[in-house]
């Protein structure tokens, strides 16, 4: 005991100095009011104080509260009993004051070390009770308990207890860790990436940490995406909850090696067409983080809880600093992420049991709040996501209204709607309905601190399209000529994921203008679906004189000289009929001929008996492989004598010689 009470005086020194090691905290019931649910200590105990085998009522019975003291009369087989958290302290005592005003009777103060009740004092007389807690009632279901530790009780025996006060040192409050992180990336399937590009962990008073969790908080495709701790980690072991889509990194290790771990940390997909984005969550502690809720939420399994036990319980939990609460889920990312990516089902902060059938939001920042009116059916005020056919009120049998009027998570195994809410009584159902643990949400609540130790990054599955150019244009002079569907005139198609994406031909589009253009239109397209479109111009120009060749008088000795005008073409072939045109034959430069083969034919010195030929011209397009050439309208030529004799106003041509 000497050394007990040394080492407190050592504490509560050091507490007095100012030092960050420990903080002191009391639960104390002065039985101030005549009421169990009295906390006059800097914490409050997990419950009232529960009367077992009397009337329950502490204004009367065998346990009651008088005088403000905690009275016991005609005691026999009652015995009350108060639970306190105690969960975390290093150390604790019990005081309290007693005495017996009438009698001989003695009573027994137990405590609970999360097994049994144990006697840790007998009361007898009048005098004060100071007990040191051992290390297996500093439990999160310590208690205190009162029952009679003597004979029969006469009626007028009676016993007082008073001031009790449980004082418990704790670790002093930990300065939160900083962490920031950055990522925005692309991810190709068939691959997998890292989820954080730099990360950044800080601690004012910690160079450790216990646990970091990368979570996939939006996105998440159950049973295709995976994370994976990838090198070597020796201080950190991962584990993957495929439910929660969450990377559990666990140590004790230095914060550099889990900024390392976190590095490390690869998404990766089997479905080898995924699509969409993906957002990580990156959070020192296990509490998942939701980005647009900017809160933490933590499922507690304690299968069979009621809801209304689960509520105060929520309350009681903090998370570096933040004021727990029974999760309020006010929108369709919020209830899927607490819904459907939590460990088990259970209690959400939604109740209609002020009044049947007003469901409100009862805790948290939103306690008040409507958000639904009525049963199967009924009105949606703000956000709900209730389970089908319910909230129906019907927990076994017809409808009864008041039956049901707390909302649970409903367990995946009775809906397609995974995370829906439905109605249970306080205590739950069976099967299926029956309560696993609750959902607590942290974030919100006046005098929460601002905390940074959650960061987001992005991978967006590979939305990058390919990249192409256009092939080169290209010019035809008829339909005939029009080139077929060719793939390999796109020659640099390239994307930034899949090594060869596919060429395929989607169609063609005419202006039907003159000259036609026809757009032809080539997709590139990556191994999940990502296209660009490139545009090839084939161009139908028409070949068509601009002027034709004209009929030409000359005389003998001089050159005839007949042109035409087709803007288009570049080769041309000049023909000669002397029968008409009944029939036509090619003519070619020589003595008689010049330019036989361009758009001018010059006739040299043609003689009289050339009188009267016809000429016409072929023109086309040497690039033309199909087009036939276009034929020009035939001109005549006519030749007359060179020498005027003139007689009495006659004039006569002669021929030469």
């Amino acid at each position: 005991m000497h050394i007990r009470r040394a080492l407190r005086m050592g504490l509560f020194l050091l507490l007095l100095k100012g030092t960050a090691l420990w903080s002191q905290e009391t639960f104390r019931d002065n039985f101030s009011s005549v009421s169990y649910s009295n906390n006059d200590g800097t914490l409050n105990f997990s419950g009232n104080w529960v009367e077992s085998n009397d009337d329950g009522n502490p204004g009367t019975g065998r346990i009651y509260i008088s005088g403000n003291r905690l009275g016991f009369q005609d005691l026999d087989n009652a015995f009350i009993t108060r639970s306190l958290d105690l969960s975390g302290a290093l150390s604790a005592t019990l005081t309290l004051d007693f005495e017996r005003t009438n009698g001989d009777e003695r009573i027994s103060v137990q405590l609970f070390d999360g097994t049994n009740w144990n006697e840790r004092a007998s009361l007898n007389g009048t005098g004060t009770m100071n007990y040191g807690l051992s290390a297996a009632e500093l439990n999160a279901s310590a208690g205190i308990r009162f029952r009679t530790d003597s004979g029969n009780w006469g009626s007028s025996e009676t016993v007082f207890i008073d001031n009790i006060l449980f004082t418990a040192l704790y670790p002093a409050a930990n300065e939160p860790p900083v962490l920031t992180a950055t990522g925005n990336q692309v991810y190709c399937p068939g691959g997998s990436l890292p989820v954080a590009e730099t990360i950044s962990i800080t601690d004012p008073d910690d160079t450790t940490a216990f646990l970091v969790s990368v979570q996939i908080s939006s996105g998440y495709v159950p049973g295709e995406d995976l994370l994976t701790l990838t090198g070597s980690h020796p201080s950190i072991t991962p584990a993957w909850s495929p439910v929660e889509g969450k990377l559990t990194l666990t140590g004790p290790a230095t914060l550099a090696e889990f900024e390392a771990a976190v590095l490390a940390v690869e998404f990766s997909s089997s479905n080898p067409a995924p699509s969409g984005s993906r957002g990580f969550s990156i959070t020192v502690g296990d509490a998942n983080y939701l980005p647009q809720t900017g809160h933490f939420y933590e499922f507690v399994a304690v299968p069979g809880i009621t809801w209304t036990t689960a509520r105060d319980a929520a309350a009681l939990r903090t998370y570096y600093g933040l004021q727990g609460y029974l999760a309020t889920l006010t929108s369709q990312v919020e209830a899927d992420f607490s819904g459907s990516q939590a460990l088990g089902v259970g209690w959400i902060g939604a109740s209609d049991d002020a009044t049947e059938g007003d469901w409100q939001w009862v805790t948290g920042p939103e306690a008040g709040t409507s958000f639904w009116s009525g049963g199967v059916g009924g009105t949606e005020l703000t956000f709900a996501f209730w389970n089908a056919n319910e909230p129906n009120d019907f927990p076994d049998g017809p409808a009864v209204p008041g039956q049901e009027n707390f909302a649970h998570i409903t367990d995946p195994s009775v809906t397609t709607s995974p995370g829906s809410w439905n109605d249970l009584p306080n205590a739950g159902g069976g099967g299926a309905y029956a309560p696993q643990g609750y959902v607590v949400e942290y974030g919100g609540m006046p005098g929460d601190p601002v905390l940074s130790i959650s960061a987001n990054t992005t991978i967006t599955i590979d939305n990058i399209a390919p990249t192409a150019s256009a092939p080169l244009p290209v010019t035809v002079y008829c339909p005939a000529d029009i080139p077929p569907v060719d793939t390999t005139v796109v020659t640099d198609e390239a994307d930034n994921c899949t090594p060869s994406p596919v060429v395929s031909f989607v169609g063609d589009v005419s202006n039907g203008g003159t000259p036609e253009v026809i757009s032809r239109t080539y997709r590139v397209t990556d191994a999940v679906g990502n296209f660009v479109e490139v545009i090839q111009l084939i161009t139908v120009e028409t070949i068509s004189f601009a002027t034709q060749p004209t009929d030409q008088v000359v005389l003998v000795g001089a050159n005839g000289v007949f042109s035409a005008s087709v803007p288009l073409a570049d080769s041309f072939q000049w023909e000669v009929s002397s029968n008409g045109g009944s029939s036509w034959s090619a003519v070619s430069d020589g003595p008689e001929y010049i330019g036989s083969t361009t758009s001018s034919l010059t006739v040299l010195i043609p003689e009289i008996d050339k009188s009267g030929y016809m000429f016409r011209v072929l023109a086309g397009n040497s690039a033309s492989l199909l087009c036939p050439e276009v034929i020009s309208a035939s001109a005549v030529l006519t030749v007359g004598p060179s020498r005027v004799l003139t007689n009495r106003r006659i004039t006569y041509r002669v021929n030469k010689g």
